[in-house]
């Protein structure tokens, strides 16, 4: 595993989760002066993650964004020409300023929302000596 949220953060997102009974997409309604607004582009905007990872690769992270087409969108593949360049020079600009890159794809059974996001992880460089992570199995036992 890659990423992981300290069990605090944790469970702010499980609760997070469970509560989107709602169907209007949360990404859709962050706009200027939304506490999670960064910034915008014409075809994009950049915005702070709402339940953030807390370790990225054995280290800390600093801030964790994502970027998110103004189209409600599932895939990068539904964006016009425009719209998936003006991604890539986002993207790029960011990646310059050391951040990772990082997007589940449409199937991914870990993917909490369906509109398109790709998430922009900045570390602090500090590698963690040790890394503990016990995940939690139910095990059930069938019988005939």
């Amino acid at each position: 595993m890659t990423a992981t949220r300290s069990t605090k953060e944790e469970k702010r997102y499980q609760n997070y989760r469970k509560s989107e009974v709602n169907t209007d997409c949360p990404f859709c309604t962050i706009d200027a002066g939304h506490p999670q607004y960064v910034r915008e582009t014409t075809y994009l905007k950049v915005i702070r993650n709402r339940t953030p990872y807390s370790l990225w690769d054995s280290q800390g992270v600093v801030e964790h964004l994502m970027v998110v087409p103004k189209q409600h969108t599932g895939t990068l593949a539904d964006l016009s020409n425009e719209a998936a360049v003006e991604f890539v020079q986002l993207i790029s600009e960011y990646e310059t300023n050391g951040y990772n890159v990082y997007a589940r794809s449409v199937d991914s059974k870990n993917r909490s929302i369906a509109h398109q996001h790709t998430h922009l992880i900045k570390l602090d460089g500090k590698e963690k000596s040790l890394l503990l992570m016990i995940k939690k199995f139910l095990y059930i036992r069938l019988s005939k």
